[in-house]
């Protein structure tokens, strides 16, 4: 029994209160309830895909089947509530891959598809490479957001990438917002597609347990090709779709070929007797680039029916000493202003008659008066699928710079 006692108050009122009884630190709390896999009340572990059913109370959980409000305002089980949308669509697919965004504070778990590196830390701009830029005529590297995305899933987008860009007409479409899309994971119809936008909301939006992986990687897939942020959730103000140019180029600069390789142009040395067109061959490359300070490339001149196509691969080795000294070569092209961008604005301005006199092709030596072709090379990336042979693009796949240039674990 607890003790009844009074008090007399300064002002003359009487209050009275219950005294606790002196051993009342020895008493045994009553036992918690049960809560089942979930962990405690204050956590959200993600269970099982990320579906619709991935965030889902139990009948042995404090937030289960019996608690209908709680259903309604953490978006568990069938009840929840749909202005929710879906727990704000799996709480913006777990902040977009793996990056929490401000002011968020949810566990992933060890069986979360979406990590980061040190839990949701706050995200921060990232350079390639202690001491490189980003190769092939672009600093643009440090302007993408460093975001970890799980393996499977940055497996998927790699690999969508790939199947993108090597198809030319389905390049062209995506590009140019064409209305003949399917979805490469699940074959839905085109008619379903009037525009890229349907793509990406259904990427984005699909419930397919089995399908999730990939279609979030398609997801990022088309965002990065078509310049759009991949950080925002798609939706009908279409937001998503402003990301600023510098950062857009920045992760096209990081979608590379692999093994690692630079693109040379204009290595072509113009038309043999029997009108077939002639260029440097992979000896006179290679000792080009000798006499150059590059060794550890090998030489692809590329043909044609026509003969040489004025185009020359230079594969390195599949690892990062190989990517560092491609990425070193690019620049070298940069910095005599013979790089990407340099390639593209000669090309612009360039016919193909009195292709010989053209002095952004062709440099003569004013002592002796020899000719010799001045060479543009630039880091092959992704969208360079459609430059080079057929047998290079079945070989190659598609890697992420960034991840290529980082500490071996």
């Amino acid at each position: 029994m607890l003790d009844r006692r009074t008090i007399v108050l300064a002002d003359g009122s009487v209050r009275s209160y219950f005294a606790l009884p002196p051993d009342y630190q020895d008493f045994t709390p009553p036992p918690r309830p049960p809560i089942g896999r979930f962990g405690p009340p204050h956590e959200l572990v993600r269970v099982g895909p990320m579906s619709p059913d991935g965030f889902r109370g139990r009948e042995d959980h404090p937030f289960g089947s019996n608690s209908m409000s709680m259903k309604r305002k953490f978006g568990f089980g069938e009840e929840r509530d749909r202005d929710g949308d879906e727990f704000a669509r799996q709480k913006q697919q777990l902040l977009q891959y793996g990056n929490a965004g401000a002011g968020a504070n949810l566990s992933s778990g060890t069986s979360s598809p979406f990590r980061r590196d040190d839990e949701f830390r706050n995200s921060k701009i990232m350079r390639a490479g202690a001491g490189f830029d980003s190769g092939g005529g672009s600093n643009n590297v440090g302007a993408r957001q460093e975001v970890r995305i799980d393996p499977p899933i940055m497996k998927a987008y790699l690999h969508f990438i790939k199947l993108i860009y090597e198809n030319p007409n389905q390049k062209k479409n995506y590009l140019e917002n064409g209305k003949h899309h399917h979805c490469l994971v699940c074959g839905r119809s085109s008619k379903e597609f009037p525009d890229m936008h349907a793509l990406v909301m259904h990427t984005y939006n699909s419930d397919n347990a089995d399908l999730r992986v990939d279609h979030l990687g398609l997801h990022k897939a088309l965002c990065a090709i078509m310049g759009w942020s991949f950080m925002r959730p798609p939706d009908s103000s279409r937001a998503y779709q402003h990301m600023p140019a510098e950062e857009a180029a920045a992760y096209q600069d990081d979608l590379i070929m692999w093994p690692p390789m630079v693109i040379i142009n204009n290595t072509n040395t113009g038309k043999g007797k029997d009108g077939r067109m002639e260029g440097l061959g992979n000896k006179a490359m290679d000792s080009k680039l000798r006499d150059l300070g590059f060794s550890g490339g090998k030489s692809k001149s590329l043909y044609s029916r026509d003969g040489h196509l004025g185009i020359t691969l230079i594969k390195f080795a599949s690892d990062q000493s190989g990517l560092k000294e491609a990425m070193r070569l690019a620049d070298h092209f940069e910095k005599d202003h013979h790089g990407r961008r340099d390639w593209t604005r000669v090309q612009s301005i360039t016919t193909d008659k009195n292709e010989e006199n053209n002095p952004n092709l062709v440099m003569v030596d004013q002592r002796t008066g020899e000719r010799r072709r001045i060479l543009y090379g630039y880091l092959a990336l992704a969208s360079d699928l459609d430059k080079v042979d057929f047998e290079t693009r079945k070989k190659v796949v598609i890697e992420s710079k960034l991840e290529k240039l980082q500490p071996s674990k």
